[in-house]
C-alpha cells in the first residue's frame, strides 16, 4: 500500500506511528444521531412529528427528537436507526442524513456533535416509550415561514416558536435560514427545534425532484392523498391539473378503486409509484 514504507520527519513508518499514537492527546467529542419523524394525520389535513418524552437529565420531562449516542463500531446511520427502534419500536423506514450540529455549549453534558436524521413514514404506528425515553407520542406539527407549533391535546402539550428570516452568506452565495424564538413555557430539548428547521428546510427543496412524498403515502394510495402530502410540505396548495401533469410518469393505476382518506374524501382511482420509480426510490 502506497506510503505504509515511507518515513515522517521522526523517522518512523507508518505502522511505528501507528503503534506509538495516543489518541488520548487530543480531546474528542461526543457524537450522537438525532432524527425527526414525519407523517400525515389521519385524514391528510396536516403533518404529525414524533416526539420522545425524556426519562432522564439533563432536559429531564421535556420533549425531544428520538435519538442517541452512536456506539464505537457502527456508522451514523446505523445509529440512528437502532435508536429510532429502541425508543419507539419504529424500523424499515425512509432514513435520510440532513445536517451536523456542533455548536459547543449544544449539550450541557459535554462537548457533543449531533448527525441530525430525517424519516418519513406511510402511516401513524403506535408507538411507546422505551429505553431512556419516559413517553413517545405523535404531536401535529404545523410549519409556516413565520411560525412553529407542535401541539398534542392528550398530553396538554403546546409547543409554540416564531420564526424570523435571516440572510447569510457563504462565500459569493447568499441563501435565508429561519431564528427561532420560543413564545411559551414548553420547548424542545437541547437544539432540537434548530434540527427541525433544517430537516424541513431540506424536504421542502427536495421533495419536487426527489420523490420523498411517496414515503409518505400508503403503497396504493389516491391521488388527492399524493396531492395533500405535497401541499402539506411545501405550504401552500397545488393547482390540480398541474400536479397530476407533475407525477403522472411517476405513477400506475392499480385498476382498483379506493376509498380516499383525505377530508370528505370519495372513492377515487387507485395508484401506486410506477415500477422504474420504485426500483430508483
Amino acid at each position: 500500500m502506497a506510503g505504509t514504507d515511507l518515513r515522517n520527519r521522526d523517522g518512523l513508518t507508518e505502522q511505528e506511528f501507528l503503534a506509538k499514537y495516543s489518541p488520548g492527546d487530543y480531546k474528542r467529542p461526543s457524537v450522537t444521531v438525532d432524527t425527526l419523524i414525519l407523517g400525515m394525520n389521519e385524514d391528510y389535513s396536516g403533518m404529525k412529528i414524533l416526539l420522545i418524552k425524556r426519562g432522564d437529565h439533563p432536559f429531564m420531562g421535556c420533549w425531544a427528537l428520538p435519538g442517541g449516542f452512536v456506539s464505537e463500531n457502527e456508522t451514523a446511520h446505523q445509529a440512528a436507526a437502532r435508536e429510532l427502534q429502541e425508543e419507539t419500536g419504529l424500523s424499515g423506514i425512509y432514513l435520510d442524513q440532513v445536517y451536523t450540529f456542533s455548536k459547543p455549549d449544544r449539550d450541557p453534558r459535554t462537548w457533543v456533535i449531533s448527525i441530525a436524521y430525517l424519516a418519513l413514514i406511510p402511516d401513524l404506528r403506535e408507538v411507546e416509550g422505551a429505553d431512556d425515553a419516559a413517553d413517545a407520542a405523535w404531536f401535529d406539527l404545523r410549519f409556516t415561514d413565520e411560525k412553529i407549533e407542535i401541539s398534542n391535546e392528550e398530553k396538554g402539550v403546546q409547543i409554540s416558536y416564531d420564526l424570523r428570516r435571516e440572510t447569510f452568506r457563504n462565500g459569493a452565495m447568499r441563501y435565508e435560514n429561519y431564528i427561532p424564538t420560543l413564545t411559551g413555557e414548553d420547548a424542545l430539548a437541547f437544539d432540537h427545534v434548530e434540527i427541525l428547521i433544517e430537516a424541513f428546510k431540506k424536504l421542502r427543496k427536495e421533495i419536487l425532484y426527489n420523490d420523498q412524498a411517496f414515503c409518505m403515502v400508503e403503497e396504493n394510495f389516491t391521488l388527492p392523498e399524493l396531492q395533500a402530502v405535497y401541499e402539506a410540505v411545501l405550504g401552500h396548495e397545488l393547482y390540480k391539473k398541474s400536479f397530476r401533469d407533475m407525477v403522472k410518469g411517476k405513477v400506475s393505476e392499480t385498476g382498483r378503486m379506493k376509498q380516499s382518506k383525505t377530508k370528505n374524501g370519495r372513492k377515487c382511482k387507485e395508484y401506486r409509484m410506477s415500477e422504474c420509480e420504485e426500483e430508483l426510490r
